[in-house]
Order: C-alpha cells, then sequence, then structure tokens
C-alpha cells in the first residue's frame, strides 16, 4: 500500500468515527462517563526483534454510544533493560460493541523502524475486549517501506469511578 493510500484510510476511518457519534450520542447515557484514564502495561514487537515493554497513560473521550477519542502516551522500554527508551505519543478512534472494541489511528515512529517506516507516523489498527475495569488489546503496526506488521499485546487498567457496562 501506498502512503496515500493508508493516509486516506485513516481520514477515512476517522470521519466515519466522527460522523456516527452524533447519532450515537442520541441514545441513553445514564450509566456512561464521558472521559476514562487508562493505565497501560504493553509488549511490542511479539513478533520479531528488538522487543518493548510499554508503559503509558490513556485518554477515553467517549463521543457516542459506540465511538470513543484515545489519545495516549507511552515509554517504549527495550525488554532487556539496555540503554534505549523512546516516548511515543499516539492517537487511536475505538468503536465498540458490546464488550468488544476495534480502531484504527497513528502513532510516533521510532528510530529503530526508521528503515522499515517512510514518514514520522505509523498507521496502528487494534481489537481488543473489556472486562470490568481491565482490558486486552492487540495492536497491529504497519510498517509501510516493508509491508511487515508489528505486533503489540495490551494491558489496560481504568483508573477512577466503576462505570456500568
Amino acid at each position: 500500500m501506498t502512503r496515500k493510500t493508508i493516509a486516506f484510510m485513516i481520514a477515512a476511518g476517522m470521519l466515519l468515527g466522527l460522523a456516527a457519534a452524533r447519532p450515537a450520542g442520541a441514545q441513553s447515557r445514564e450509566n456512561e462517563r464521558p472521559l476514562g484514564f487508562y493505565i497501560n502495561l504493553g509488549y511490542v514487537n511479539l513478533n520479531g526483534y528488538p522487543k518493548w515493554i510499554a508503559l503509558g497513560p490513556e485518554l477515553e473521550l467517549r463521543l457516542g454510544k459506540i465511538v470513543s477519542f484515545n489519545p495516549e502516551l507511552s515509554v517504549w522500554l527495550r525488554d532487556s533493560f539496555g540503554n534505549s527508551a523512546h516516548v511515543v505519543p499516539g492517537v487511536t478512534v475505538n468503536f465498540r460493541l458490546r464488550r468488544f472494541f476495534f480502531g484504527g489511528g497513528v502513532v510516533r515512529r521510532i528510530s529503530d523502524w526508521a528503515e522499515d517506516a517512510g514518514g514520522w507516523l505509523v498507521p496502528k489498527f487494534q481489537l481488543g475486549y473489556l472486562s470490568g475495569p481491565t482490558r486486552l488489546s492487540l495492536s497491529l503496526h504497519y510498517l509501510n517501506r516493508t509491508d511487515d506488521i508489528v505486533l503489540g499485546l495490551n494491558f489496560g487498567f481504568r483508573i477512577g469511578i466503576r462505570r456500568r457496562d
């Protein structure tokens, strides 16, 4: 896929997400909180080397019953605890269907991906499952120059008042 195709797909997904927010917002919100806060602990690059441990906060801004906008900031540390650490900001738009969710967004490219990914943003796709105050998600980062996919597994722990799902 070309960069233009990927950028178009991300823009189309975000546009669809924002278009769905208004009708979804008309639905009942009596048990929902519009803002959530998660602490994420993850493992990135399950399918190759180097492997990274990711830790950081994530906000969940609910735009309706099924759509959320999630900015995040992670610190990625090499699993061997070497001298390499990266601050990786990102954003994802998620669509929720009961306890399952899927979405797409972008993260900042890290220096280890310089030869594999063009530009300074890397597309990210994720899917996951919510269970009480925790969630489990699988993320796929698409490296467009080599057509490789970097897999990540993430556990999120919600902080604050429990809402009914």
